[in-house]
């Protein structure tokens, strides 16, 4: 028996819902079925009934309930009497400005559950971190990875521009396109070979190295962009248009995920291992 099952087992069951516990401890739905059902088997007995409306305690979950409770409030004061005597280990993270606040918030909400173990330090720029949000493509050597999102390069124009209103565009109708520039964009040399074939002549109307700017100078009309699609696209005042949508044009794409050292502790390893199952 382990206090990984036993903390999810009592999430589970203040939850009513192994969706919610899931949720709860930022981990996927059949962390917590596995948990729970070994629990079951090492106990010999049933600890949840299940049905429509979640979960709810046996008699004997109950009991269970009560005393993971205090078994886990008692190894949590430990580790805390002995932490308190010597400094946390650095866990290095490098996060750059491509990741959008709402991604932000949801890695450092996984995250926390490191913090009792670790010290996070968050870094826009360091060869040497233990952990990266990084592109596929750009991979450090031997680096494991664990794709989060994919994302569809799209062009990104202010509602009240002339193109918006338009069910297809074609590629000349770029030619002279107010353009925000995102200076920190992976696939600005695409861009420059694609405009470079076609003899675009954009218009350069801003240079941001913020994806949040750059997203908001679109909002304001100033200009069009280039850019992976946006989280929540329907709380953004602008339109959507994906790449592969203008004639022409092949689909972009880019593929970001957590990449982490080999050499990290192997309690971190199986932390991210679970991620897989997200």
């Amino acid at each position: 028996m382990d206090l990984r099952s036993l903390r999810y087992y009592v999430a589970a069951v203040e939850q009513s819902s192994i969706t919610a516990a899931a949720e709860q401890c930022h981990v996927a739905q059949p962390s917590i079925s596995l948990a729970i059902n070994k629990l079951e088997e090492e106990l010999e007995t049933t600890l949840l009934q299940r049905g429509k409306k979640g979960v709810q305690p046996t008699p004997a979950g109950r009991e269970l309930y009560l005393k993971a409770q205090r078994l886990l409030a008692e190894s949590e004061g430990i580790v805390r009497y002995f932490r308190q005597k010597q400094p946390l280990s650095i866990l290095t993270l490098q996060m750059d400005i491509t990741l959008s606040l709402p991604r932000v918030r949801f890695l450092l909400g996984r995250l926390s559950q490191l913090r009792n173990d670790y010290q996070l330090e968050i870094t826009r720029s360091r060869p040497d971190a233990d952990i990266r949000i990084t592109r596929q493509d750009d991979l450090p050597e031997n680096f494991h990875f664990c794709p989060l999102w994919e994302d569809e390069y799209c062009l990104l124009l202010p509602l009240d521009h002339p193109l918006a209103t338009k069910e297809s565009i074609e590629i000349h109708e770029l030619q002279h396109l107010p353009i925000i520039e995102r200076t920190f964009c992976e696939r600005s040399q695409l861009w420059e070979e694609f405009i470079s074939s076609y003899q675009l002549n954009p218009h350069i109307t801003a240079q941001t190295d913020s994806e949040e700017w750059a997203l908001a100078l679109v909002e304001s009309g100033l200009g069009a962009c280039i850019a992976p699609a946006p989280d929540s696209p329907g709380e953004r005042q602008i339109n959507i248009r994906p790449l592969s949508t203008i004639l022409g044009l092949p689909r972009v794409t880019r593929t970001l995920g957590i990449a982490w050292n080999p050499i990290v502790s192997p309690s971190i390893q199986e932390f991210f291992g679970e991620w897989r199952h997200l």
